[in-house]
């Protein structure tokens, strides 16, 4: 927490300061009044139901930049949003706050707490009028529960005759909280959402090619995952059998069974690449796709997820379809499977426990099995301001960790539908 706390105000206060007279301080801010709806009583996407929602999309920002002189420059931006940390409240964060430092038209450095270009909008995620997605598509975009690091970025860019090529490297570290949701809590003695901390570190390269209005990026990342206070992951759940035909899996360590095999950090290489290129006739595609992969982990988030949408202009409007697909690997799917299915009969001592364990334990590796379908389209305003509307639907095969199941029930085999409506606008 003390590096991080170093690292914004290193960066922030490099700049503030120095005299006024010395900045040419500019401000801007952005936000979103988002409005969506499902047709189902269990929340999706955390706070999506059917008596609908604000808190999805709904955001409010301020940034503020500081051109010290032709090479420093400093940027702050914060905002208001959907706490990360409960589902319960509103924060108000800090999301950048980095010193810049460009010693030549070709490089750039930058230290502080900055945002890695994971994503082809990563940089303009909570910037609703740079896009025209009611929400940008959470297939590829969940993959990811931060992309806010403190650390360092340097950047080199390429001027050719067939475009521009920028290779991006950045080393940091971040603090979350990882989200997953129990139908059964046997700690608690509730179903709801556990809200667990890590400490994530991540480096990696990113390669951009910026030709005309085409984009395509390709990026390598590979980050590390720890509990900040050690306490490990397991690496699977063992079967544990109590008589023939009688079974159940070891979820924790405080059950009989031959014990967990865990490791304190969980190393994830994560890959990437998106493209945003023009087809002709005003059409446009853009698709993305996303692969992470924990290391000898099967109770993990390995998985892989994509989308591809095409979007076509027509004066003010741009209605666009998607789809998208999000699918853990076959081995956690199979655990999740297993440990989801086991009980024990009620003659078997403590069988209500148990079996309640089992359930939390198979949410616990929150694996995701979905593909969206999404028809929307938005409206320009003015140069400063849109407005979106979009019906998506979701249909789920054995399971998706971003259902939060009722008691007794299910995430699998579900079908959401869910209407997006939302107001974007910069000042």
């Amino acid at each position: 927490m003390k590096t991080r706390a170093i690292a914004i105000v290193l960066a922030a206060g490099a700049a503030m300061t120095l005299p006024a007279a010395a900045l040419d301080l500019s401000t801007s801010g952005f936000g979103t009044i988002g409005y969506s709806r499902s047709d189902q009583a269990a929340s999706y996407q955390r706070f999506v139901n059917d008596g609908g929602t604000f808190k999805r999309d709904s955001v409010l920002g301020l940034q503020v930049d500081a051109r010290i002189n032709d090479q420093f420059s400093a940027t702050l931006q914060g905002k208001v949003a959907a706490s990360l940390k409960n589902d319960t409240t509103t924060a108000a964060t800090i999301s950048w706050a980095f010193l810049s430092w460009r010693p030549s038209n070709d490089w750039l450095v930058r230290a502080g707490r900055l945002r890695v270009p994971f994503y082809l909008r990563s940089e303009s995620t909570d910037v609703g009028t740079t896009f025209d997605f009611a929400q940008m598509p959470t297939e590829v975009y969940a993959a990811s529960s931060t992309t806010d690091i403190d650390g360092l970025a340097v950047s080199k860019t390429w001027n050719t005759q067939a475009g521009e090529w920028t290779l991006y490297g950045y080393l940091g570290s971040a603090s979350i909280a990882y989200r997953s949701y129990l139908r059964d809590n046997p700690a608690a003695g509730l179903p709801g959402a556990v809200f667990s901390p890590l400490k994530v570190g991540a480096r990696g390269l990113v390669l951009t090619f910026q030709q005309d209005d085409n984009l395509y990026r390709l990026g390598a990342h590979d980050v590390r995952v720890r509990a900040p206070d050690g306490q490990p992951f397991p690496v699977t759940f063992p079967g544990v059998m109590i008589a023939p035909g009688i079974s159940y899996y070891q979820v924790s360590s405080l059950m009989p069974g031959p014990g967990l095999i865990n490791i304190t950090e969980a190393h994830t290489p994560t890959y990437t690449m998106g493209m945003d290129i023009g087809v002709g006739a005003d059409f446009r595609l853009i698709g993305e796709y996303v692969r992470r992969n924990v290391l000898g982990v099967n109770a993990g988030s390995n998985s892989q997820g994509a989308y591809l949408a095409a979007l076509r202009s027509v004066g003010a409007w741009t209605p666009y379809v998607s789809v998208g697909r999000l699918l853990s690997t076959p081995e956690v799917r199979d655990l999740y499977g297993k440990v989801n299915a086991s009980r024990v009969p009620a003659f078997i001592p403590g069988a209500a426990q148990i079996n309640a364990s089992q359930r939390a334990g198979a949410d616990s590796l929150n694996p995701f099995d979905q593909t969206t379908w999404a028809l929307g389209t938005s409206y320009r305003l003015s140069p400063t301001s849109k407005l979106k509307a979009e019906w998506a639907r979701t249909r789920t095969g054995l399971v998706s960790g971003l259902i939060d199941a009722p008691v007794g029930g299910e995430s699998g085999n579900q079908v959401v539908n869910v209407i997006s409506l939302s107001c974007s606008f910069v000042f």
